[in-house]
């Protein structure tokens, strides 16, 4: 299978990431419901990075989310912390290879964005053992929080470990 990532870009773009959003919610959480997504959109994506996740086809796939923060999580452009929101692919299309393959896409995007990073930031469900299992590989776990659908562990890892690790052989 072929998958290609990148950049969501203009309007059109964005109301195909949007459209997909609206229609696969519940990949991102059970309890989504279209209002809820359109308020994330409304609010979280004006600021944001986008990456759009097709299959050979063109044909949306999935997509990843992030954008930058300083140390008190408030929104800038050249912010030294890059914050994941999401990342979903659909599950016909998941595999090892693909997620490695796009987690180095979005961490070289980061790199060619935004000179200014240092970390690398984002949330996974405590009760997701796969996910913990596989991040705790590259990533460090510096709190918890209540997130709306349960307790989550905040992950940190500095970017240029981030990138030793992608890069490695």
């Amino acid at each position: 299978m072929l998958v290609r990532f990148r950049r969501c870009e203009g309007d059109e773009d964005l109301a195909r990431f949007t459209l997909y959003f609206i229609r696969n919610r519940n990949d991102f959480s059970n309890d989504f419901t279209v209002h809820d997504t359109l308020l994330h959109v409304l609010e979280e994506v004006r600021d944001s990075h986008i990456i759009m996740i097709e299959d050979d086809r063109h044909h949306m796939i999935g997509w990843g989310h992030y954008c930058y923060v300083d140390e008190n999580n408030e929104k800038r452009p050249d912010g030294e912390i890059a914050f994941v929101y999401s990342v979903i692919l659909q599950e016909a299309y998941r595999s090892s290879r693909i997620f490695w393959q796009g987690f180095r896409h979005m961490a070289n995007q980061i790199a060619a964005e935004n000179t200014h990073v240092r970390h690398f930031r984002f949330h996974a469900r405590q009760d997701n053992q796969y996910l913990n299992r596989m991040y705790s590989k590259f990533a460090r776990i510096i709190g918890s929080r209540e997130g709306v659908h349960g307790t989550e562990n905040v992950y940190s890892t500095e970017i240029s470990e981030l990138y030793r690790y992608l890069n490695r052989s």
